[in-house]
């Protein structure tokens, strides 16, 4: 376990049953962007988006939905209690149903047979709708497995697997999805093929409204097993991934289209902070408590604009502790992990010195599959962290008022005023899919 160190504050699975199996490959991420694509529909890719915000203006009210999945004749005797059981009300109200995971399916078995003849390996399912983190509202994402003999692990040195010839491949192989998509009835018309590098070619299937996004690569991402492996090791991850991205979807500050983070990262620094946290939690329905802690350390314990965050080992870094840490070791014998955190702090050090303030002040957490790899590149650290702590404020001021009414019952939602939410889009995307 990492030493924990003390930083100056600032002020039932929805995994699709239809993913084909295959080996783990540690590729890098690949970054999503998203710009508005003027086709001619009633809706456009980018306003398929779900509007989570408060607007009295527009009869968008706040509400609280989840509240229909817990037993409402209960009393809950304790705060901690009560905020524990509608955190996982939300969860079971956000994961997908069976209908709609019957349709997740039936669209996965309708892409594979599409490209069965199109493409020379079969498309794999990743991200949220393989490791079980998915929403209703989540997008289903495919990779277009591209071996690369060149970069084979007999190898001593592998090419970079983002050399010029085998992007161009990727190009080719996704011009050659995307015009398949477009002959097919359920696709066509809403398409969109984004860069000439590093592409992602996005599909809106029309009578669902499901976002499918198109990546390659040479397998699975390593973040599936990452993801996978540490859900395992603490269940708690996803109830309290869903509650954290709401806050943020709410505020406009989830997603790289919003420049805010992304999903796979939000999942890591939860996992960071687990771990570091590791049996500080010991009750079995603490999830109130962790949900608290976690706004706290990520909203203004921690200041994530000069402290970065290691997930293996879990541990929050910086210039000062790293190059103090470096003085243990013989430079022949550093670590891995210690390799890669030099070169991260580094490179915000340099930002700093060029002025490029955006980048020397942004979310830096380290990749457990690749040291040398940032996973906070688009997060709007500021913002987040503004977001977080707000949403620790008003969560400890709801759990106080409910501690002064010890009697007569508390029938309010610990979590509406946290989240502030409208789930009227949602409920709409919900009707569209089944």
């Amino acid at each position: 376990m990492a030493t924990r160190l003390t930083w100056k504050p600032v002020s039932p699975e929805a995994t699709a049953q239809l993913v084909s199996s295959g080996p783990s490959t540690r590729t890098a991420r690949s970054t999503r962007t998203m710009k508005k694509d003027p086709v001619i529909t009633t809706r456009t890719i980018l306003c398929d988006r779900i509007r989570w915000n408060v607007n009295a203006e527009q009869g968008r009210w706040e509400q609280s939905p989840w509240m229909d999945y817990w037993d409402a004749s209960r009393e809950w005797p304790d705060g901690f209690l009560q905020l524990d059981a509608e955190i996982r009300a939300l969860e079971e109200y956000l994961l997908p149903t069976p209908p709609e995971q019957d349709r997740v399916n039936h669209i996965v078995t309708q892409v594979t047979n599409m490209l069965r003849d199109v493409i020379p390996h079969t498309p794999q399912v990743i991200g949220s709708r393989r490791t079980g983190f998915a929403m209703s509202h989540s997008d289903l994402d495919f990779i277009l497995p591209v071996p690369d003999p060149a970069r084979s692990i007999d190898r001593v040195r592998r090419p970079s697997p983002t050399r010029p010839q085998i992007l161009s491949l990727h190009s080719d192989l996704l011009s050659r999805v995307e015009y398949t998509l477009q002959h097919c009835s359920s696709f066509s018309g809403r398409i969109k093929l984004n860069g000439k590098w590093n592409s992602i070619l996005t599909a809106v299937h029309h009578e669902t409204g499901m976002r499918v996004q198109f990546h390659c690569g040479e397998g699975l991402p390593s973040s599936v097993e990452y993801i996978c492996d540490y859900h395992a090791e603490y269940p708690a991850i996803r109830p309290l991934y869903m509650v954290i991205r709401l806050i943020l979807e709410a505020q406009e500050l989830f997603g790289s289209h919003n420049s805010s983070i992304e999903p796979d990262t939000l999942v890591m620094l939860l996992v960071a902070f687990l771990k570091m946290n590791h049996g500080r939690f010991q009750e079995s329905r603490s999830l109130g408590e962790q949900l608290l802690a976690v706004l706290k350390v990520y909203g203004s314990e921690v200041d994530l604009r000069s402290t970065c965050v290691s997930v293996d080992p879990p541990s929050f870094f910086d210039a000062s502790t790293v190059k103090d840490t470096i003085k243990k070791y013989d430079a022949e014998d550093l670590p891995a992990h210690l390799r890669g955190q030099r070169a991260l702090v580094n490179r915000k050090k340099t930002a700093a010195i060029k002025r490029n303030i955006p980048a020397a002040s942004r979310l830096c957490l380290q990749d457990p599959a690749n040291y040398m790899n940032d996973l906070g590149r688009t997060c709007r650290t500021s913002e987040l962290q503004g977001v977080l702590a707000r949403a620790h404020y008003r969560l400890s001021a709801c759990l106080g008022a409910r501690e002064r009414r010890k009697h007569g019952g508390f029938k309010n939602s610990l979590l509406a005023s946290v989240l502030q939410a409208n789930f009227d889009d949602f409920h709409k995307v919900r009707a569209q899919m089944t």
